[in-house]
């Protein structure tokens, strides 16, 4: 067998959502996690950078692909090398939520995604700061002679370490630890013993540390047309009012306690950035990690008035402050509240698992290209209390475990249950879609049959374009008319909410009102009978209101064709077309440029017309508002773009028989969405993909040292506390986030290509290279763990 050439091998996307746990002292196991996460998808980036040819043969340290401490990105390259034999794979991260511990680094891994940003600088942060020394509030200090009746209880505490250890034959604890534990037990007590000025310091100290940002699309580690988005959960201790409505009575008042911070980066196709995370909004990212971290009774709660406090000691503007609050305190600050007012604590409180954040970003992220979804969680402790039994729990226990522990280790059943019926509805989706293939194949080849016998014109795959649609809704009878409607009311839905979001104080009842009041005024509204109207759309309004603003419908079209592309590869008909993978290739590339157009326009949040209707006086203004949307959409102008588009195509090509299956799928799509648009029940799910779900934790990583987070792990210690404690705790621990997550990524990486690992991709070989690669590369900066590292050493060598 002849061996493809690299550009005729298909590309395949794993795009990963990371859900981020909180951990308190955790957070510096997390931050090994994160860093190697980057460092894979740096070298994905590099790899990508380079010509198919080029890229099967270059040598990673012979590119200046990286930035900062370079070792493990080598390996993930090579490794991307091999399995670029079968599958071109590109790895990318486009979700981020994390919440407590988690938060900060999910903060921090996003801006040095968005800016291909170094993490180096963040080792010696978490390394050296995240010490009880450097996190108390020196109002708070321990004296000498503060509390002197405990100093006995430690002295005790240090003997019987001593003994056990001896007994043991093992090594002791750390001095370093009871010293500090002494300080924290003796500082004060009944008022939070850490600062949260110290921790603002710090925080906003970690994002200044990673550089400026390059301001561009080859500054960055996601592709253009790909947004990067992130939410971090925080606690809104007072709340802010909201209005439900009833039937009886019609409308009820609760507060919600539930805080989302949500940042996002995009950079358009043309080059144009929309960022949050750049260095306007480092004041604005550090209240967040500052937020999401105040673990109450550890820090105080925070407010904006102590980070303008710290700004202004700097003499440091915060450019994006006015965008922050209108962006992140939108219902308050609709209400008249004042967003200076609010107070947060941690994010774990409520929200320290956030799958269902991060699961509804994935939704609306269409892909390119063929598409291995994952949703992966960095679980700290995923251990189940050994101490659980059948025991009466005790008054203490009691209220600890109501008021913390049970809420912040709720299970994600409900949220691996939701991901569970997706993917079933993605399932049925595609049997109802391959089930009626074949009838509208046949209804097709009648449609073509007249302009196939030479390769057809724009003007004719236009003409075909609509004769299939006005068929579909001959065809359909009465499932039509519900079609139809859903189409049409949920668009107006949509575009209400797209209305609020732009006017100031304005209630998305109002703008709902506003938007029904519009259509029936205009005559969208009552539709009739939309079979009739299908026939004849001179006569019926909400045709054109489709064609003009219903923009998903076009790019669900240019999804399903993308992933007909990607089936007739190994189609039978298809297959041995000589060059048909250079073939579709080409054709998909037409494609990505189409879907990635009609993704910039779905971008809402980087809209540039909404600041043209952003004024109070301008929220009545609904037809300028609409004007502006179809202006800025030109839906009819991408129609007949994308026919030339397939027109051109097809004149490339010898075989009429790749143009009939395309042209098939292209034309076809209005018989399929008739049937399959009314599953959804939703009009954000543009492209059906499967989600699965991988979770990153020591427990799951035994290659080099059996055992789970009890065992292996210093911080889950003093009820995750630990790591603030010891050095040598904090320096274990981010180690082992780095051995952890590089043997839990190559599983990824060979699960995501199972057509590599048939032929012979040793996933082995590779995490012994990252292992020794990582304890290389350590050597010089975790000098508390010598014994440890020495030993790993030998094991990885073993393997």
């Amino acid at each position: 067998m002849s061996t493809p050439s690299p550009e005729a091998i298909p590309e395949r996307e794993l795009r990963l959502a990371l859900v981020c746990y909180g951990g308190v002292s955790l957070a510096v196991y997390m931050h090994g996690i994160t860093r190697e996460i980057l460092k894979l998808i740096r070298a994905s980036h590099v790899y990508h950078s380079l010509p198919a040819a080029e890229a099967a043969s270059a040598e990673y340290s012979d590119l200046d692909g990286h930035r900062g401490e370079a070792d493990t990105e080598a390996v993930y390259f090579r490794m991307l090398q091999k399995v670029g034999g079968t599958i071109r794979l590109r790895v990318l991260v486009d979700v981020i939520a994390g919440a407590s511990a988690g938060g900060i680094n999910g903060i921090m891994l996003a801006r040095a995604l968005a800016f291909d940003l170094s993490l180096d600088d963040h080792r010696e942060l978490w390394l050296n700061l995240a010490d009880v020394e450097e996190l108390l509030d020196p109002d708070a200090r321990a004296g000498r002679l503060s509390k002197i009746y405990m100093r006995p209880l430690f002295w005790l505490a240090k003997l019987r370490l001593r003994r056990a250890a001896r007994r043991q034959g093992a090594v002791m604890e750390p001095p370093e630890m009871l010293r500090n534990l002494s300080l924290f037990m003796r500082s004060r007590w009944f008022e939070p013993p850490f600062s949260g000025k110290r921790m603002s310091e710090m925080m906003l100290d970690a994002l200044e540390s990673m550089g400026d940002t390059a301001g561009a699309e080859s500054g960055s580690l996601l592709p253009a047309s790909l947004p990067l988005e992130l939410f971090v959960t925080a606690t809104d201790f007072w709340g802010h009012p909201l209005t439900i409505p009833l039937h009886d009575p019609p409308k009820i008042n609760e507060r919600e306690h539930r805080h989302l911070f949500h940042f996002h980066h995009h950079v358009t196709a043309d080059g144009k950035v929309a960022s949050t995370l750049g260095r306007d909004h480092l004041p604005s990212l550090a209240f967040a990690a500052r937020a999401t971290s105040s673990y109450p009774g550890a820090f105080p709660p925070t407010r904006l008035g102590e980070m303008d406090a710290l700004l202004k000691q700097r003499k440091t503007l915060w450019r994006g402050r006015e965008a922050f609050i209108r962006s992140q305190f939108p219902i308050p600050h609709r209400k008249g509240k004042r967003a200076e007012d609010a107070a947060f604590i941690d994010g774990s409180v409520l929200m320290n698992k956030p799958v269902s954040v991060a699961l509804e970003a994935v939704r609306r992220h269409t892909a390119h290209r063929q598409i291995d979804r994952r949703l992966v969680y960095l679980e700290p402790n995923p251990e189940i209390n050994s101490d659980a039994a059948s025991d009466m729990p005790s008054f203490f226990k009691t209220i600890v475990g109501a008021l913390s522990s049970i809420p912040r280790h709720q299970p994600i059943r409900d949220d691996l249950d939701d991901i569970g019926r997706y993917n079933q509805e993605v399932h049925l989706h595609r049997e109802v879609a391959n089930g009626v293939r074949e009838l509208v194949l046949s209804d097709m080849s009648e449609l073509l049959s007249s302009e196939l016998s030479s390769l057809p014109s724009a003007e004719a795959i236009g003409r075909k374009r609509e004769a299939s649609n006005t068929r579909a809704a001959s065809e359909a009878g009465y499932a039509y008319e519900g079609y139809t409607r859903l189409k049409v009311l949920g668009l107006l839905d949509e575009l209400a909410g797209l209305f609020q979001e732009g006017c100031v104080g304005l209630e998305h009842d109002e703008a709902a009102r506003q938007m029904q009041a519009w259509a029936y005024r205009v005559g969208i509204r009552p539709l009739g009978s939309t079979n009739i109207g299908a026939l004849d759309p001179e006569s019926a309004p909400w045709v054109g209101f489709l064609r003009d603003y219903d923009i998903r419908y076009r790019l669900r079209r240019v999804m399903m064709l993308i992933r007909r592309c990607n089936e007739l590869y190994t189609d039978e008909a298809t297959r041995t077309i000589p060059g048909v993978s250079c073939q579709l290739d080409r054709l998909k590339a037409r494609l990505y440029s189409s879907s990635g157009r009609l993704r910039e326009h779905l971008n809402w949040s980087s809209l540039e017309f909404k600041d043209a209707f952003y004024d109070e006086d301008q929220c009545d203004l609904i037809d300028y508002f609409l004007e502006r949307v179809q202006n800025h959409f030109d839906l009819n102008a991408f129609d007949e773009s994308l026919d030339r588009e397939l027109a051109e195509w097809c004149r490339e090509l010898e075989d009429l028989t790749l143009v009939r299956e395309v042209l098939s799928a292209y034309l076809g799509f209005a018989y399929y969405d008739v049937l399959i648009f009314p599953m959804t029940q939703r009009r954000d799910m543009d492209a059906l993909d499967e989600i699965k779900v991988d979770r990153i934790a020591v427990d799951d990583a035994n290659s080099l040292r059996e055992g789970g987070a009890r065992e292996i792990l210093k911080g889950v210690q003093l009820e995750s506390f630990g790591a603030f404690f010891s050095r040598r705790f904090r320096e274990n621990d981010y180690l082992w986030g780095r051995l952890t997550a590089a043997e839990r990524l190559v599983d990824i990486v060979g699960s995501s290509v199972p057509e590599a690992v048939a032929e012979g991709l040793d996933l082995v070989a590779f995490k012994k290279d990252l292992f020794l690669s990582i304890l290389e590369a350590e050597t010089p900066h975790l000098k508390e763990i010598d014994a440890e590292m020495a030993e790993l050493k030998r094991k990885a060598n073993s393997l």
